[in-house]
Order: structure tokens, then sequence, then C-alpha cells
């Protein structure tokens, strides 16, 4: 579920008669055929659902051009796509995205994804997709940094969710954000979503991968160690069971791994089997709150330069079994944002129903950068793309 305040210039569409998608068939290449760009088309060979059944659950954001600084331009679009879950046929989509442009000032935007958990996992979503902007405003209108005012919104919505009517005992939202104050991202992280950015690497001309977020989970030592000094325990259901020996073996580094393990380590509280949850903070989940999950986000910045190609805001619904090598690669295939965007999400919803019978909410804003051309030397920088993304052949 998508909310978009744009001021950005949308972009004509692709002919998507038969005529128009037969001959760009003809021109793709066989990574393209791989990862195609016209998902849902073929949604029946997947699995479960047809084309027409997967279309009825996907929003989606064409591509819309922003215009930054120094001759920057930011092409982006987005996708949501609701889970199957063959026991809960009518389950709502608990992610939430939203943009906004120029939300405090020209040339300062906003990107953001939410995906709710719980119960009321929806409400929550849609609640951080309502307020946490709207506190970021208001804390900028006081002077504040916009690292500053990132900590105070999420904080203050935390606190709004917990006041409401909502019940957010086991229900709550990660949320992750990308603000984008001219050419310098700042990006705020709750939970496990996360920001992803390829870039061209100036002295070899290749792809160059990294995540601007770092996902909130038990999977990261210091994030245990954290929780564990508010009195929770770390452990996974099959050791509540006692089922399996004790042990912390899961320094997995998400993103760059994708974890096969089985049940993940979760927070419980001491000698009771609540709440168990699988990341380390989040706006909500207040009963978890005294376990040391809160809304508190981690802040990291990134300055854009000519050598940035693409960055990704997703739920883990993208990325849940494609590493971020893998995402950035696929997105790379493409020159449209959002035949980039299907690409993706196709490979996603074919990776859960391959490995779970299910799929969670998927959720994507993607969006390619384009520095200003200055000659031959900046075209250059782009005959070196991935050929193939290899990485992706591990997650398969």
């Amino acid at each position: 579920m998508g909310n978009l305040c744009s001021n950005s210039k949308a972009v004509e569409q692709k002919p998507q008669g038969p005529e128009g998608a037969s001959t760009r068939d003809a021109d793709k290449t066989p990574q393209q055929k791989r990862y195609p760009y016209n998902w849902p088309t073929g949604a029946e060979n997947v699995g479960y659902l047809t084309e027409r059944q997967v279309k009825a659950r996907m929003s989606t954001q064409s591509e819309q051009v922003l215009e930054l600084p120094d001759g920057f331009k930011f092409r982006w679009a987005a996708i949501s796509q609701r889970g199957y879950y063959p026991s809960q046929a009518d389950k709502a989509n608990q992610d939430a995205y939203a943009v906004h442009v120029d939300l405090v000032g020209a040339e300062r935007h906003w990107f953001a994804v939410y995906d709710g958990h719980g119960p009321v996992g929806e409400r929550c979503s849609q609640f951080a997709r309502e307020h946490v902007a709207k506190q970021f405003q208001a804390a900028m209108k006081a002077g504040m940094e916009p690292a500053q005012a990132l900590l105070k919104a999420h904080l203050k919505t935390n606190e709004m969710l917990a006041q409401s009517t909502i019940d957010d005992q086991q229900s709550g939202t990660t949320a992750i954000t990308v603000f984008m104050d001219g050419l310098r991202l700042v990006v705020s992280n709750v939970g496990d979503s996360r920001a992803m950015l390829g870039s061209v690497d100036p002295a070899t001309n290749e792809v160059v991968t990294r995540a601007l977020s770092t996902d909130q989970t038990p999977y990261r030592r210091d994030e245990r160690e954290r929780v564990k000094k508010y009195g929770a325990r770390v452990m996974t259901a099959d050791q509540i069971d006692g089922v399996e020996p004790i042990h912390e073996n899961w320094d997995c580094k998400l993103g760059d791994e994708i974890d096969d393990g089985g049940d993940p380590p979760r927070i419980w509280a001491q000698d009771q089997e609540y709440p168990g949850t699988a990341f380390t903070r989040s706006i909500g989940d207040s009963l978890a709150e005294s376990l040391g999950v809160v809304a508190e986000p981690e802040i990291d910045e990134h300055a854009l330069s000519r050598h940035d190609r693409v960055l990704i805001a997703a739920s883990d619904g993208i990325f849940e079994f494609i590493t971020t090598r893998s995402c950035i690669e696929i997105a790379l295939l493409y020159s449209d944002p959002l035949e980039a965007c299907k690409a993706l999400v196709g490979e996603s919803y074919k990776l859960w129903i391959e490995r779970e019978d299910r799929t969670d909410d998927i959720t994507i804003i993607l969006g390619f950068i384009e520095p200003p051309l200055q000659g031959a030397a900046a075209a250059s920088e782009t005959t070196n793309l991935p050929k193939a993304p290899a990485a992706a052949a591990a997650a398969a």
C-alpha cells in the first residue's frame, strides 16, 4: 500500500499491448529473460495464483523523475504486493510505503517503507506512514538537523501509537527511510527492512554494492547483547522447546548471506514464552519494549556521487532469499525503474513459493541515479554494468 505526495514528473509509459510486449521480448537478453520485466506475466508457472490474481494484489507507482542539484536526476518507481497465505486468504497487506517530494523544502525528498507485523500490523504500518514524516517535518521546522529530526520522529510516533486506539502490544512495524537532502542521503532504520545502493567503481568500472542500513535482528551480536541488558533471552523456538541445544552460533551477516538455518533467534522474556520477535527494534510492540525492542533508529549518511547508479528501499519480502548484491545486479539489468521493480518482485515471489509455499508482503521503492553527463568519460562509466547477476544464482 503506497502513499505518494509528489511534484515529480511522470514519464510516458511503454506500450502494454501484445505488439509492444512482443517487441520487448525479442530484445531481451538471456539475463532479462531469467528476471523478466513484465511480472506478473507467467505467474501461473510459479504456482497457486494466476496472473490476474497477482495483479489484484499489486499496487504500482510508475516511473517518476526528480531533478536533483548539480544536474543529477533520480528516476524512481515502486511496487507493493500483498502476500499469499494459504490459511489466511484475506490477510491484509501489512506493508506500506510513502514518498514525499519537497517535504521540507526544494530538493529535500522522503522515501520510506514500513513492514507491519502482528495481529494488526497493517494498522501499525499505516499509522507510521502517516505520522513519521509529519513528525520529521515538525522537527525540521523547529530547527533540528535531519539526523536529530529522524530520531525524534520515530520515537514520537512510537509514543503516539502506544496512546492510540490501536492495540500495539504484539503488533508493530519496521521503518526504513531515505531522506534525500539534495545529494546527501540520510538513512534511518528501525527493524529489518533495508536500504541498498549500487555504484560503479571508478578504478575498475565494476559494480559495487552495499547496504545503507543494517538489519536489526538477534543475528547481530551487538543487538543481542543490547537486549540482554534489558533482561531478554535470545533463543530460537526450537531452543525454547528443548529440541535444539543452547548456543549463539547465529552470526550470519544478513544481506551478504541468506540464512537457511530454520527458525531465527528471537527475543523472549525470562521464564516466559513471549513476545518471540525476530527483530530487535520496532515501532509498536509495546509488550516487547521493556525487553529492549525499541523504536530508536540507527542513522547513517551517504553523499551521492557520479559513480552511484541505483538506490533501493524495501521490506524483507524482497530480500529474504536474495542478497543485497543480487538485488542490485537484477535491478541494473533494466533502465526503467518500474521494470526493475517488477523483476525483483517476481523473483522474490518465486523464491518464497519455492521455499515456503507462501509469500510475505513484498514492497520496494527503486530509483536510478543519473549523474550529469560530461562527455565520453561520463558515458564510459556505464559500459561495464553486470552482464549477469551471478550472485543471484546462489539465492535461487
